[in-house]
């Protein structure tokens, strides 16, 4: 990324595994998302932060309070596949890891324990708060996703493929074989065989590029389907993928009068591939499609950053840019027809 003239030029970045998720990104950044009631949507990724201020009290000894972010679980939605954020510049500490103190239960009145090194842990329907702690300047950020709530008290985290007795299942996780702006990835997939027909699934929260310059960028959902067929150890036919909403952040930039502004970004895969299953285990992928990425502007953006809200473009692997195949591995599970990518397909 580059700024000339004071202002923001904007560079087009592939994020490419299955994925083209065409990003356009606009010069330094960091920003503050506005804090929003969620809806009820599970195909929304929802955002609470918190942080640790300067303390206003005149308490003798007292330099830091903590700023709360508070949230809510509408009822009937469970709240599920967290990501966890926390950083504090002071010492320059950072770290991913949910904690039995990072969520506090409003309702329950006691902090969510079960949440400890447990990203796909279920919350119900209550008011919550993320809190964090550390230095003034320190900021913690949650992402979590929505599900509606059934009468099952074990909710799994993701849709499973719909399977039958004598069904193959196969998983699949792929990569480029070379990371592009040193970002690879890893995208996952799982395959239903069925009297040589094929449907796939996918529901995943990839992580975006480190970007540069304070950008940050929420984990970003990947949901998909799958129709085509196997003849031998190839596996054939269409992907339509989903990129659900998910927001950007972007600074100041400094030495103008540029604001912070967000973005929120989704947008659209359909391509046709052909994965080879190795009888070692290792997978090849060559694909060709279409991305579609749609852009919905923060109320602080200037006006002249507001580009077109919706691109589309093509991409192909491999390609001029991409020589070689994706790369990756496959297993089978246990107790469909065989044990698994150590076996011939």
């Amino acid at each position: 990324m580059t700024a000339k003239s004071g202002s923001y030029v904007p560079d087009m970045l592939v994020m490419i595994g299955f994925l083209t998720a065409v990003i356009t990104l606009s010069g330094t950044a960091y920003g503050v998302e506005a804090h929003q009631k969620p809806s009820a949507n599970s195909d929304t990724m929802h955002t609470v932060t918190a942080s640790v201020e300067y303390s206003t009290e005149r308490v003798t000894g007292k330099q830091a309070t903590l700023a709360p972010g508070e949230f809510k679980v509408p009822e009937g939605y469970l709240a599920s596949q967290f990501h966890y954020r926390w950083a504090d510049p002071k010492t320059g500490r950072t770290n991913d890891r949910l904690t039995a103190t990072t969520v506090y239960s409003i309702t329950q009145r006691r902090y969510m324990s079960e949440l400890k090194d447990n990203p796909n842990a279920l919350l119900p329907p209550g008011d919550y708060k993320l809190v964090v702690g550390g230095q003034p300047g320190a900021t913690g950020t949650l992402t979590y996703r929505l599900m509606p709530q059934t009468d099952s008290t074990d909710l799994p985290s993701q849709p499973g493929p719909q399977v039958q007795a004598g069904d193959r299942i196969i998983d699949v996780e792929t990569w480029l074989t070379k990371p592009i702006h040193d970002s690879n990835p890893k995208i996952k997939a799982t395959y239903v065989v069925r009297q040589g027909k094929v449907t796939g699934t996918m529901d995943q929260l990839v992580e975006p590029p480190k970007y540069a310059n304070g950008i940050t960028c929420d984990p970003i959902p990947h949901k998909g389907t799958f129709t085509g067929r196997i003849e031998g150890n190839v596996i054939t036919g269409k992907w339509e993928v989903k990129l659900l909403p998910y927001k950007m952040r972007f600074p100041p930039l400094q030495n103008t009068n540029m604001p912070a502004y967000d973005r929120t970004d989704s947008g659209a895969l359909k391509y046709e591939i052909r994965l080879t299953l190795h009888a070692d285990g290792t997978v090849s992928q060559i694909c060709k499609g279409t991305s579609e990425t749609r852009w919905e502007w923060g109320a602080t953006t200037p006006v002249d950053m507001k580009v077109e809200p919706l691109h589309s473009a093509p991409f192909e692997i491999p390609s001029e840019h991409i020589p070689d195949p994706l790369t990756g591995r496959w297993t089978e599970r246990t107790g469909t027809r065989s044990s698994g990518g150590s076996a011939k397909p």
